[in-house]
């Protein structure tokens, strides 16, 4: 595997030595390149395949752990997919083998409900007012995008306005991404997700790849069992780092050739 640098060879063979390991991936940026609009996305065949046969190993559970809510996921995910799908940040969980055990909506509040109204009000007054600027709905929030702004002024802009018409609502928890401003009634994050994952699936060590600020909650989490891979530049936690997401199949091969 010529592009995977040593490093990142070694402790993949280490990881892959685990008796149990959870393999959870991020989807858009890290599954799926990055697209204008989100409904295109798609995973990249090669990276899918070899993903469903690292599900198919003895001792290995796979997961995606998105910001997606479920229902767009499954949307842009063909099967097969993985049976373990997060979403909302967490918010939305699907784990067969615990479902009786985790609701896969979370269920809201009377105070969080008028708090998605209200943020969903607000976002919408800041997209009306600039042109190629949307808002994508989730169970637990409202989301800015500003990838199909005219100018990269326009997106600046409508990002700065929709940060502070929420800058003082009580109770929720704004996240920035890649030309996106999420704003959640629902206080919890991928690495919360990812440390409940290892526990109902009671794995002995956990890879999480992906490329979003928002994932850098999931590297955080990480154990010396562990190990975190981010996707593309910008600053990390994690411990290793590929270019884009056309190096995940490569990485993903090696791994399952350690498994076998």
């Amino acid at each position: 595997m010529p592009n995977l640098a040593p490093a990142l060879r070694a402790d993949l063979s280490t990881f892959a030595g685990h008796r149990r390991i959870l393999v959870a991936l991020d989807f858009d940026g890290t599954l799926s390149p990055l697209v204008d609009r989100p409904q295109d996305a798609r995973p990249s065949a090669q990276a899918a395949q070899v993903f469903e046969e690292l599900a198919q190993r003895s001792g290995v559970h796979t997961a995606v752990v998105s910001g997606r809510n479920l229902e767009s996921l499954t949307e842009v995910f063909p099967e097969p997919r993985p049976d373990n799908l997060i979403g909302s940040h967490g918010a939305e969980r699907r784990v067969p083998s615990v479902a009786q055990d985790a609701p896969e909506k979370l269920q809201l509040t009377e105070t969080q409900k008028d708090n998605l109204k209200e943020i969903t009000e607000r976002l919408s007054e800041v997209a009306q007012r600039h042109e190629g600027v949307n808002l994508e709905y989730k169970p637990t929030a409202t989301v800015l995008h500003v990838r199909q702004a005219q100018s990269p002024h326009i997106a600046e802009t409508a990002l700065a306005e929709g940060n502070y018409a929420l800058a003082h609502l009580p109770e929720v928890r704004l996240m920035a991404g890649k030309a996106v401003l999420e704003a959640s009634v629902h206080s919890g994050n991928k690495g919360q997700a990812l440390q409940w994952l290892r526990k109902v699936l009671d794995v002995d060590a956990m890879l999480f790849i992906g490329d979003d600020v928002t994932d850098e909650d999931g590297f955080r989490i990480l154990t010396r069992e562990d190990l975190g891979i981010k996707v593309g530049p910008g600053p990390t936690l994690a411990a290793h780092r590929i270019s884009a997401p056309e190096a995940l199949p490569e990485l993903l091969e090696f791994l399952l050739s350690m498994r076998d």
